[in-house]
């Protein structure tokens, strides 16, 4: 019998239960849902960790946004705001895609 049981969670514990279908289909561990999600679990004053801490393996599939990071310029965080509030016009002067606005 494996260790332990997997505890999901998600802001309000909502989307946790997707999860937690798909995960008991692959796994011989009991799984279960944080009741009231990661919110619940703040509100009640419980210590919360940020990252990916205890990862058994090198974690190499974490989304960030290009803005995000403390080493980046201010500048080059600009630039990208500016190239993508300007997308929309950009798009409509280009006239060779299938795009449009809605």
């Amino acid at each position: 019998m494996p260790a332990g049981r997997l505890v999901l969670t998600s802001c309000d514990g909502a989307l946790a239960h997707y999860a937690a279908a798909d995960l008991a289909d692959i796994t011989d561990r009991a799984v279960a849902v944080l009741a009231g999600g990661t919110e619940a679990w703040k509100a009640a004053g419980l210590p919360l960790e940020r990252g990916v801490p205890h990862s058994l393996e090198e974690v190499d599939d974490v989304y960030k946004r290009p803005y995000e990071g403390t080493d980046n310029a201010a500048a080059a965080m600009q630039a990208y705001l500016d190239w993508e509030f300007g997308l929309v016009e950009q798009l409509a002067r280009d006239g060779t895609h299938g795009f449009r606005v809605l």
